[in-house]
């Protein structure tokens, strides 16, 4: 987000019944429909295509463990609208407007590797007008196999009624 000084961000991590995003749960129930019993999908239960009204606001991002990296594999259109083209692209590497953000945004996903769970915020931005608009996120863990390490993760951004202008 472009101008950090323009407006203020308050995050709260939170769990999936507080979360009243109709993107963020329908993602979350397309994850745990694919769990089959274990604890977590494999990367080859998820297929993007299956969820497409979904695609505007889902990330597909690669999980390295040493050192940890996050690599954004896949973004939708509307985060691009909102971040820019970070597709092909660590995490690490792409140019913030608030390096805390990114900070937040990569402890996320080292919290769901490390976890093996979900995780889930809701975010109140206030805008350059003064008015406090809500977001939503969400990061869901993947591994090959049902023990083995988190390689991939879906996350998601729903961004609300918030528009680019709100933040320019």
């Amino acid at each position: 987000m472009s101008q950090p000084t323009q407006h203020q961000v308050l995050r709260r991590e939170t769990e999936i019944a507080r979360i009243s995003s109709p993107v963020i749960r329908a993602i979350h129930d397309y994850w745990s429909s694919k769990r089959h019993g274990s604890a977590l999908p494999r990367w080859s239960d998820i297929d993007p295509t299956e969820i497409p009204s979904l695609l505007p606001n889902l990330i597909v991002a690669a999980i390295e463990q040493a050192p940890f990296r996050v690599f954004y594999r896949l973004v939708g259109t509307q985060i691009v609208e909102f971040r820019g083209e970070v597709t092909g692209r660590y995490l690490d590497a792409i140019p913030w407007s608030a390096p805390a953000a990114r900070d937040k945004v990569q402890d996320s996903f080292a919290l769901v590797a490390a976890s093996r769970a979900p995780l889930f915020a809701e975010v109140d931005i206030t805008t350059r007008t003064g008015a406090v608009r809500r977001m939503f996120g969400g990061v869901w863990p993947l591994a090959a196999s049902p023990d083995g390490p988190i390689d991939r993760c879906l996350a998601a951004e729903d961004y609300g009624d918030l528009t680019r202008a709100d933040l320019a």
